[in-house]
């Protein structure tokens, strides 16, 4: 290999970010902010990287968001719970909500199926069959808990799942919407098909 690439993590830039003799309570190297984004100073409040939570652009988007209502003294609209993590390899990772692992942890139980993309026409017809959709479902209340994806189109897709898991829907709720034939999405409708 002629290059190597280390990704070492990230760290909040706040050097300069407040007057001389001013601060904020810090927790380490991050602002400490209350569940409605306040900092230890009544009228500043702080989202994104700089708290310390998922360093993700789309969370501190929704951050801002809700941030700016509780600021204006409206309720927050944004689900701050179920972040989908997306990785721009070659298959593309997805995931949101709980592993298979994690929801046995938390004493649920849990059922997982995945789906190889290999068996997707979308997948074939485009040569990206490489990859699987996994998803972790209550096996008692039948609501999606999970999902995992390395395929073709899996940062696309995962926001469904997201939305599932934010809307408590169960398999066979999520698994009624049909996906159009050949896509890549179709591949939803078949792990879901899995849990039946």
């Amino acid at each position: 290999s002629d290059v190597v690439l280390v990704a070492a993590g990230r760290i909040p830039q706040i050097d300069g970010l407040f007057g001389n003799g001013f601060s904020v309570d810090m927790n380490g190297k991050y602002i400490r902010t209350d569940e409605k984004m306040r900092t230890s100073h009544p009228n500043i409040y702080a989202i994104g990287d700089v708290t310390g939570g998922i360093e993700l652009a789309h969370m501190a988007s929704a951050e801002a968001r809700n941030c700016v209502r509780i600021i204006r003294g409206e309720e927050e609209t944004e689900n701050l719970s179920v972040v989908p993590g997306c990785v721009y390899t070659d298959p593309e990772i997805a995931y949101t909500g709980m592993t298979f692992d994690e929801a046995k942890d938390a004493g649920i139980n849990a059922e997982a199926h995945k789906y190889p993309m290999m068996a997707n026409s979308k997948s074939v017809l485009s040569q990206q069959e490489r990859g699987f959709i996994k998803v972790v479902a209550d096996k008692d209340t039948r609501k999606i808990l999970g999902a995992q994806l390395m395929c073709a189109r899996a940062t696309d897709m995962v926001s469904e799942f997201a939305e599932a898991i934010a809307n408590g829907l169960t398999v066979e709720e999520m698994a009624d919407v049909i996906h159009p034939h050949p896509t890549f999405s179709e591949g939803i409708t078949e792990v879901l098909r899995l849990f039946e």
